[in-house]
């Protein structure tokens, strides 16, 4: 019994079905055939399953009861693999059920919903379109199956994903890349900007070329940009109409393609194309175009024969038309081209063509050996006449002008090039009989003195500045005009081959360490080694020489004028000159330093003349004269003299004292201790302990001084020695007969001063305090 009060319900469902949520065992379930999802990177599959084995799954995949079409195969799956037959479909959710399967999972949660192929198609396809990572290809394939499935179409499906009809268009138009295309974007190897031009392409050959020529690598290892495929594909694989030679409209010359003007692949018959090449005239199926140009060039010949029209081919069209780049045929003017015309802007043909008829003139048919191209053209005369009939008198005149100015050309040019041809040809004749003359067996000694003096010239013509100069120089010609001098020396000299081979020596005496280093067996400077063995020049003499003249020009710099040394640094009592004094030159509030102390200037670099005193002491090194002269005995060679002007202002090398660096720490007060300098910091005051009033007793020479502490005398007044009055440092090397070399020890971690001074500006630390 009901009454008033009671209200009506809704019968239960039927137990199991309707939707469902359950564990269901992960080998129950079959992937489903309709999946838009292919592709599964595997290291993000491998994170999920990670994620799953310590969390478990967090959301549900979608499944559907299996259908009755897939029981036979999922059955024969089974048994294959030895399991229980499955008894569901997946519908949404395969990454997060392989991913179970990874984790080695038992069951996965799932909604389990009663669905048709056609629901679940459209379910895969919302959900594949709702992921993040979703490719185009992917999504491409998901509308295709979409407007299958449903039988929607492109407007349809872009109102109900929310995309623009152009966004779907271009989505579905990568679908027409061939499969090595498709493949190539899923791999990600072809981005889908490139790939978009590409699958314009019609032609499934002409793709795999282009897509061979997107995916090349340059040297840098780049591939081509969205714009640069763009551009390769319209230069390459499309043509532009405005320049067919055809009638767009004549659908006979390719009946399967019918007429340009109503082909799709025109671009002005498909405006989303269009709007990507900017253009309605051009043409996507450059094969197709090619067939069209060569169905018409075989109708015009055709015609050309059965009017009796000559046909010019071969090697006679090449002669009238030798380049690809000519623009006018000789003796001819062409009917169908503006520019060949006497009248501006109207063909010949156009003016001409009632009189051609009236008189059964044909045209004569050039085959452009270039394009293949049949050009209709005319005799230059005919042209006059025809012009002559069309009452074209001025037109006439100004053609036989042209005419007449062209055959004048014409025999110019003919001769000029006679006259070319003559020049050359004697003088390759002259030339000949003189190298047979020259290399005969009996040649006068003017010839080879000529000879040899030509060859001379010719190779110093050759040097640059540089080698001219060391040339001159070594041949003492002076410095003024030396390429001029060397080709004068070469006129005056008895054997002019023998300044070409000094040439050759010049050319080889460079050292070139790297090259001996690649090269380990390669010769030295052989050239100029052979040369000087026939001479019968000693090398170690040379060498014994050389080090000679180096070591006394260096130790001549140590003794020259006064050095460019650095004064004290800050950490050393200055000198009262160089001391700061305020409003000397300078700006308000601003102290300024004296010349003297600007020149030490802490941290800058050492003088030339400081250096050369430094690299004294590491001469000490190089080997001795005495092996090198040993050497050179042994070859009967005797060392030279020393260069006359190091000689004559210092004594040889060999009379050089050095002090050990033993000595000069043993010796030292300095070094003796901490290895701090005498400097206490203080004033200069206090670094100078009477000595005006503690002079030396007697004067030591040079030699006596080497290696011994001493102390700078007031009489050193030249403007770098004067600052350091009063200083204390060693003796380091003897560097004249009266002059040595002084090292004066600074704070620690700081470079000694070097300076070079006479024995009498200078006394010796231990006879002062002993006085």
């Amino acid at each position: 019994m009901t009454d008033s009060k009671d209200t009506s319900t809704q019968a239960l469902p039927t137990p199991g079905a309707g939707p469902r949520m359950l564990h269901v065992p992960l080998t129950a379930i079959a992937p489903s055939l309709t999946n838009p999802r292919k592709h599964f990177d595997q290291a993000k599959l491998q994170e999920l399953a990670d994620s799953i084995k310590a969390s478990g799954v967090h959301q549900p995949i979608l499944l559907r009861p299996l259908p009755a079409h897939r029981v036979e195969d999922t059955l024969h799956t089974a048994r294959a693999q030895k399991q229980a037959a499955p008894e569901y479909e997946l519908v949404a959710g395969e990454r997060r059920w392989r991913a179970s399967q990874m984790a080695g999972l038992a069951e996965i949660p799932a909604l389990i919903r009663p669905m048709t192929d056609a629901q679940a198609l459209k379910a895969q396809i919302i959900e594949n379109l709702q992921r993040e990572d979703v490719t185009e290809l992917e999504e491409a394939e998901s509308y295709r199956a979409l407007m299958d499935s449903e039988g929607s179409s492109a407007d349809a499906i872009a109102a109900e994903v929310g995309r623009s009809r152009s966004y779907i268009f271009a989505r579905l138009k990568v679908l027409d890349l061939c499969e090595h295309g498709r493949q190539l974007l899923r791999e990600g190897k072809l981005d889908f900007s490139c790939a978009l031009p590409i699958a314009r392409i019609p032609n499934e050959q002409l793709q795999l070329k282009a897509l061979e020529e997107a995916t090349d690598t340059d040297y840098q290892g780049d591939r081509m940009s969205a714009r640069e495929v763009q551009a390769m594909v319209r230069s390459q694989f499309m043509t532009k109409l405005e320049y067919a030679s055809f009638d767009l409209e004549d659908a006979s010359l390719c009946p399967l393609a019918g007429a340009c003007t109503s082909c799709p692949h025109r671009t002005g018959n498909n405006p989303d194309l269009q709007a990507v090449v900017d253009s309605a005239d051009v043409c996507t199926n450059p094969p197709c175009y090619h067939a069209k140009e060569e169905a018409h060039k075989a109708q015009v010949r055709e015609r050309a024969v059965a009017s009796g029209c000559e046909i010019i081919t071969g090697r006679e069209a090449k002669a009238l038309i030798p380049t690809a780049y000519t623009s006018s045929i000789e003796g001819h003017v062409r009917l169908d081209v503006a520019t060949d015309s006497p009248i501006k802007g109207k063909p010949l043909r156009a003016i001409v063509g009632k009189a051609m008829e009236q008189a059964c003139i044909k045209p004569t048919l050039i085959e452009n050996p270039h394009t293949k191209e049949l050009v209709a053209v005319v005799r230059k005369d005919q042209a006059a006449e025809l012009l002559k009939m069309a009452g074209k008198a001025d037109a006439e005149a100004k053609l036989r002008e042209a005419a007449q100015t062209d055959a004048e050309a014409k025999e110019r040019h003919e001769k000029k090039v006679a006259a070319d041809r003559f020049e050359r040809e004697w003088r390759k004749a002259l030339a000949v009989s003189t190298i047979k003359a020259v290399t005969g067996e009996r040649t006068s000694s003017h010839i080879d003195m000529l000879a040899e003096r030509m060859v001379a010239t010719h190779i110093i013509s050759m040097l640059n500045k540089d080698e001219a100069t060391q040339l001159a120089q070594a041949l003492d010609l002076g410095k003024v005009a030396q390429l001029d001098a060397l080709k004068d020396y070469v006129k005056d000299h008895v054997q002019p081959v023998n300044v070409a081979a000094a040439v050759l020596v010049l050319r080889d005496c460079a050292y070139t360490p790297w090259l001996y280093e690649q090269y380990p067996d390669r010769k030295h400077n052989p050239t100029l080694m052979e040369l000087a063995e026939a001479c019968n020049i000693g090398v170690n003499t040379v060498k014994a020489n050389v080090q000679a003249n180096l070591r006394a020009e260096i130790t001549k710099k140590a003794a020259a004028s006064p050095d460019k040394s650095e004064a004290p640094k800050a950490d050393l009592p200055l000198t009262p000159a160089s001391r700061p004094s305020k409003g000397v030159g300078g700006g308000k509030g601003k102290n300024r330093k004296d010349p003297a102390a600007l020149a030490g200037g802490g941290g800058r670099k050492l003088s030339a003349n400081v250096a050369a005193a430094s690299i004294a002491a590491a001469l000490q090194a190089l080997p001795g004269e005495p092996e090198l002269g040993a050497a050179a005995a042994t070859q009967g060679n005797v060392a030279e003299p020393v260069a006359t002007d190091v000689a004559q202002a210092l004594p040889p090398s060999a009379g050089i004292t050095f002090a050990t660096d033993k000595t000069i720490r043993e010796q030292t007060p300095a070094a003796a201790g901490t290895g701090e300098s005498v400097n206490d910091g203080q004033d200069g005051a206090a670094a100078k302990t009477g000595a005006a009033a503690k002079k030396a007793k007697a004067v030591l020479t040079a030699a006596e001084l080497v290696g011994k502490p001493v102390r700078i005398n007031a009489n050193a007044t030249q403007k770098k020695q004067k600052p350091w009055v009063d200083y204390e440092g060693t003796a380091t090397a003897q560097c004249g007969p009266e002059a040595v070399i002084v090292s004066i020890p600074r704070a620690k971690g700081c470079a000694p001063i070097i300076l070079s001074f006479h024995v009498s500006e200078l006394d010796l630390v231990a006879e002062q305090e002993a006085a």
